[in-house]
């Protein structure tokens, strides 16, 4: 055996030399190679959120989620009465800012563009380039959402120094403040304390070709993952759209067409023909036709049309995150299916994008809100997604119903047997919040009874 032999012998493998399977002939996805698709542009971007409603959809569908029920401001440490207070100042003072509407505004922008801002426009004797400090503010102004491309990210101070807490993080940035029309006012160095940012979809911070360091810093927009799928939508729509017009063609046979089209009268004399032949069928829903001539009408099939559409949104959810029920308002398909486990999956999405991206903006709202009024600083927790519909919110009724007389029953009994006095159960039930119906004889004072 040659040494030629035992090398071919050896490298076979699983390819099959006779058919060729798993070589370059027929294993074409060997040589398939995934290649960066060019970055989104600001003005791509900002038409297709103008003209298709569901690029739109996508961009804001998620933000109208995660602040639709809002959040609550609580105080475990202090009392009910002075917890309630604080809530209505905390809240007031946001009220006051818009600062629901602004920070959803801003998770928009940023979903869109893959990055945004917002400036704390506070008056505090200091200029925007110096710290702010908040116990200083005489008061907030307003609350002002940046696009990325108002903040010049060429322009931007960064931090140098590995020994400081911001290595690596903008000092100072300079904001290009711009009127409706487009017109910038004026543009300004803004301290790093003054600005809030949110990012969009995270990128590894290596250099890659085709993507900028803006983009990588700020990181990529919702659309950027989906633009094929959207692109191929907008394409099959369009031949759906073309094929409707077609949907039945009609074809004139003509006895000796090509010979009538090469002379001098020809082709007038056929558009005459077929203009008369249509206008009596529309008028008289009949046609007159030579011995000679026929008319067929073919008609355009649209089967499996559906079956590919759904695949494109199917695509188009996974890309987006979104579940086909939410993004579509389709029915789920299948058997028993109703699209409940696809909705408590989307909804710990929602509340976890809530607690990760969410809370640090509001957090820092209210610890400069607490600094500048001397407030205790609240704990944030969001509101439950879920509403409950008329059934449910009975049933619910229902069952505090049942456990309450059941705890009404199991607190009689140990009164009868002795095991506990009426106000120690009035106690257990409702703590001191009756606090002061012993003044009124109603229940014995505590140091009274260990008194004797």
């Amino acid at each position: 055996m040659s040494r030629k032999e035992r090398t071919i012998k050896r490298t076979d493998g699983w390819k099959n030399l006779i058919t060729g399977l798993g070589s370059a002939r027929t294993a074409k996805k060997s040589f398939t190679r995934h290649t960066l698709s060019p970055v989104m542009t600001d003005m791509e971007l900002e038409s297709l959120f103008y003209d298709d409603g569901l690029a739109a959809r996508i961009v804001t569908l998620l933000p109208d989620d995660i602040f639709r029920e809002g959040w609550d401001y609580t105080f475990p440490r202090l009392d009910k009465i002075a917890s309630a207070d604080l809530q209505e100042k905390y809240a007031a003072v946001m009220e006051e800012l818009g600062a629901q509407q602004k920070i959803k505004d801003a998770f928009v922008w940023k979903r869109l563009y893959g990055g945004s801002a917002i400036f704390i426009s506070a008056l505090d004797g200091q200029t925007p380039d110096r710290p702010l400090n908040p116990k200083k503010i005489h008061s907030i102004e307003k609350l002002r959402v940046l696009e990325k491309g108002e903040i010049e990210f060429e322009n931007i101070v960064w931090q140098t120094d590995p020994m400081k807490t911001r290595y690596g993080l903008p000092e100072m940035y300079r904001v290009r403040f711009e009127l409706p029309d487009g017109r910038t006012v004026q543009a300004i160095n803004v301290h790093w304390t003054r600005i809030i940012e949110l990012h969009g979809d995270t990128l590894p911070k290596r250099a890659m070709a085709g993507i900028s360091s803006e983009n990588r810093y700020w990181g990529i927009n919702v659309l950027q993952r989906a633009n094929d799928r959207l692109q191929s939508l907008g394409s099959s729509l369009g031949s759906i759209d073309q094929l409707l017009s077609e949907v039945g063609m009609g074809k004139y046979k003509i006895k000796d067409l090509a010979t009538l089209l090469s002379s001098p009268e020809g082709e007038a004399a056929i558009r005459r023909r077929v203009e008369l032949t249509d206008l009596v069928k529309s008028t008289f829903r009949s046609m007159y036709l030579d011995t000679d001539e026929e008319y067929v009408r073919d008609n355009v099939s649209f089967q499996g049309v559906p079956e590919m559409l759904h695949i494109l949104f199917m695509l188009i959810a996974s890309d987006t995150g979104y579940p086909m029920t939410r993004l579509f308002g389709m029915s789920p398909a299948g058997m028993n299916a109703t699209g409940e486990s696809d909705m408590n999956n989307y909804y710990d999405m929602v509340r976890s994008m809530q607690t990760a991206q969410v809370l640090p903006v509001i957090l820092r709202l209210v610890h400069l809100i607490s600094q500048w009024k001397g407030w205790e600083e609240p704990y944030i927790e969001f509101r439950p997604l879920e509403t409950m519909n008329e059934k449910e919110r009975a049933e619910l009724n229902r069952q505090n119903a049942e456990k309450e007389k059941i705890e009404a029953e199991t607190y009689k009994a140990y009164i009868d047997a002795g095991v506990l006095e009426p106000y120690e159960v009035r106690f257990l039930k409702y703590g001191d919040t009756l606090e002061g119906i012993s003044a009124a004889g109603g229940m014995p004072n505590v140091a009274d009874t260990e008194n004797g």
